[in-house]
């Protein structure tokens, strides 16, 4: 029997799609955020040659140290850029003149931030990370994972600035630089050091894609800037304020990618942490979709608060819906003859958790949308709560479950905070979305009836 073209034209899905194609075509939201996830899925592919490199020339132990070391740096980094990266989304379009001052004030306070956050986690390591203890041995090591963790929280604020212009295409040619650079680095420079040779590759790309970004790249978007240690105090105060509060909210949200690896290295071993790590990474890829379409919206509100309606908003939450159901379900059935590329004992201890953590995607879907209009309304409150909601839960939970049942015990934990959040939260978000589309329509029709009165 043949397939008729006009009744597959008039089903739900078909329509719905294409109502949110024709969307996607009039807005300036999709083409930022087609960047953010090209960029995403191209670092995403890049990074998982990386660790089949690294899983296939060091062993699983020194994989479960870098892997270890890598979200070290990053905790530490996301404390240190104080929320700075959404502040400069949100008040770059309101600055206007001092731009270029706000940028390098961030840049300063972030770097300060970092410094001093680094030497605190070594002075501590011996109780919360004992695995990492090495660092402190050798003072090379330590002050190459306090400059590598310095480049980590620069490069988040340098996407975030390319974000506030609306040019995410730069965020994709930095991260691809910083990608295609950190393949070869661990195996034929750093690997005398086997794990942390690991974490130097990656950091060494980060330093790099750095300097190109704020001498070529950032030029380009704001026009005079030149990168230099500076202290605005009155432009920080008027940004520091809402930046603390997503700096808090970052924390939070953070929590989870950076505590679970510590927390299985700790309970279970190097090895186990290793397996749940790459099971994670490639789960986590699927996060593109919401986060990037929700970023796109968040800059985009940021300029034009009144576009979070006028159906920009939903058609997003919806195409991010839409993409993402199907994407997982071809992880969830192929992750295993992915996670075989790492090796047999990848895909035999990483499977399971891997099929749970995508599920987590779906609600995911949600939440980022439901945080991005709070964030563009200031409403500190629910931008707070939703994160340490997502914070306690996952750690609490999952640590309770790691120990009963393993790895999974962190998937469950997982998907089970974001669901639960996800119902909470839908009918308010719409609702929302909902009210800001007829606002905006009585907004436009009042200036249309204005410009006729006024002829």
């Amino acid at each position: 029997m043949g397939i008729n073209l006009h009744d597959c034209k008039t089903n739900f899905p078909f329509r719905l799609l294409t109502r949110l194609y024709n969307g996607a075509k009039q807005s300036s939201l999709y083409n930022n955020a087609f960047y953010l996830i090209l960029n995403t899925a191209c670092t995403s592919v890049l990074s998982f040659v990386f660790w089949y490199i690294m899983a296939r020339y060091f062993s699983s132990s020194d994989v479960g140290i870098g892997s270890a070391l890598n979200s070290a740096a990053g905790l530490v980094a996301s404390f240190a850029t104080l929320g700075l990266g959404i502040g400069l989304v949100r008040f770059i379009p309101e600055v206007k003149e001092g731009t270029v001052r706000l940028i390098n004030s961030a840049f300063t306070l972030a770097g300060v931030a970092a410094i001093s956050g680094s030497l605190f986690y070594l002075a501590g390591v011996k109780y919360w990370a004992p695995a990492l203890f090495f660092l402190c041995k050798n003072y090379w090591l330590a002050g190459s994972f306090v400059l590598f963790t310095v480049s980590i929280a620069l490069s988040f604020l340098v996407d975030q600035s390319f974000i506030a212009a609306r040019t995410s295409i730069y965020v994709f040619f930095k991260n691809l630089l910083a990608s295609l650079l950190k393949l070869p680095l661990p195996v034929l420079v750093f690997a005398s050091l086997k794990g942390f040779g690991i974490f130097a590759g990656v950091g060494t790309a980060f330093i790099v894609s750095i300097v190109v970004s704020i001498f070529l790249f950032l030029p380009q978007v704001y026009s005079g800037y030149f990168p230099q240690p500076s202290w605005d105090r009155k432009l920080l105060k008027q940004v520091l304020p809402f930046s603390f509060i997503n700096y808090l909210s970052g924390l939070l949200n953070n929590v989870p990618t950076f505590i679970y690896p510590l927390m299985i290295l700790n309970v279970m071993g190097s090895e186990q942490n290793a397996y749940f790590y790459m099971a994670w990474m490639i789960a986590m890829v699927l996060k593109i979709i919401p986060l990037s379409l929700a970023q796109s919206l968040f800059a985009e509100g940021s300029h034009n608060p009144w576009k979070l309606g006028g159906g920009d908003g939903r058609r997003a939450l919806l195409l991010a819906v839409l993409l993402t159901i199907p994407a997982a379900g071809i992880i969830a059935l192929l992750g295993g003859w992915i996670l075989h590329f790492f090796g047999p004992a990848y895909a035999q201890n990483g499977t399971g958790v891997l099929r749970i953590i995508v599920l987590s995607i779906i609600p995911l879907c949600v939440n980022s949308f439901f945080m991005t209009v709070n964030q563009v309304k200031k409403r500190i409150h629910l931008i707070i709560g939703q994160s340490a909601y997502l914070a306690v839960i996952p750690i609490g939970l999952g640590y309770w479950l790691l120990c009963k049942v393993g790895i999974e015990g962190i998937g469950i934990a997982y998907v089970l905070a974001q669901l639960s959040w996800a119902v909470i939260v839908f009918w308010p978000l719409w609702k929302e979305l909902n009210k800001k589309e007829k606002i905006s329509i009585k907004i436009d029709k009042q200036q249309a009836d204005q410009a006729q009165g006024e002829i």
